[in-house]
């Protein structure tokens, strides 16, 4: 009974196998990558063969985020983060630090594939993964002979990225109208830059630029960074007296 259950164990095994669609057929993980997203890819996987590209390694910051969504950066001041891409026909994989691996899978690229390398030996440890990626194949950076093409790429806007822009800019309206009812007179420009911020933020945007002046400093600077004092020794204070700007 014991070998006729074998058999039958090893028959129904086998129709299994028979009956289980090719590789090719089975579903990619790439098919949990949202839509505006998995668009760009498509576009971008596009433009690789058109230019004859078999690898690609997006790690610029802005193309990351166009690419997935994510951002690879830790402060923001970064134009490339711990976090990158690989790219070829079959495989699109973050490659990151093990450090960032929770937030690169869960929170800032949600359906893509993650492969994260010790923090003990990095770089080395992630030029490894990234190496068994290539496999020996040429591969091109996106800040090589791709960088005009992709911002190219970039700015031909998709019906979702015209939808996404249109979300946002209805956000930074909203935000900007909270922040500037929100300021008092005998505010610093400093505390105005922070209200900005908070207004930004609480709807999930990131500042990288904010401009603040008051009154007569309006008139002096072009483009005013936020101040307590408006001499360059910091005297005099900035509190607002009558007229906020804000950009």
């Amino acid at each position: 009974r014991a070998a006729t259950a074998a058999a039958a164990a090893d028959d129904d095994c086998a129709r299994t196998r028979a009956m289980a669609p090719p590789p090719s057929k089975q579903p990619r993980r790439e098919d949990a990558i949202g839509p505006q997203y998995a668009e760009h890819l498509r576009a971008l996987r596009g433009l690789m063969k058109e230019e004859a590209v078999e690898c690609l390694i997006v790690s610029k910051a802005t193309t990351f985020f166009w690419l997935t969504g994510g951002r690879c950066y830790v402060p923001t001041i970064e134009e490339a983060g711990p976090s990158k891409v690989f790219v070829d026909q079959e495989k699109a994989v973050v490659v990151t630090t093990a450090i960032e691996e929770h937030k690169m899978r869960n929170q800032e690229c949600p359906g893509w594939e993650v492969r994260a390398a010790p923090w003990a030996g990095l770089p080395g440890t992630q030029d490894a993964i990234v190496a068994e990626l290539v496999a020996g194949r040429p591969c091109e950076q996106d800040t090589g002979r791709l960088a005009d093409r992709l911002e190219e790429l970039m700015v031909d806007l998709t019906p979702s990225d015209v939808e996404a822009y249109r979300e946002l800019g209805r956000d930074i309206g909203a935000a900007l109208e909270e922040a500037a009812r929100s300021v008092s007179v005998g505010d610093t420009e400093y505390k105005v830059a922070g209200l900005t911020h908070l207004a930004y933020n609480k709807r999930g945007i990131d500042l990288v630029m904010i401009a603040v002046a008051h009154d007569e400093r309006i008139a002096w600077d072009r483009h005013p960074l936020a101040r307590l004092g408006n001499n360059g020794d910091g005297a005099g204070g900035t509190e607002l007296k009558k007229v906020c700007m804000i950009a």
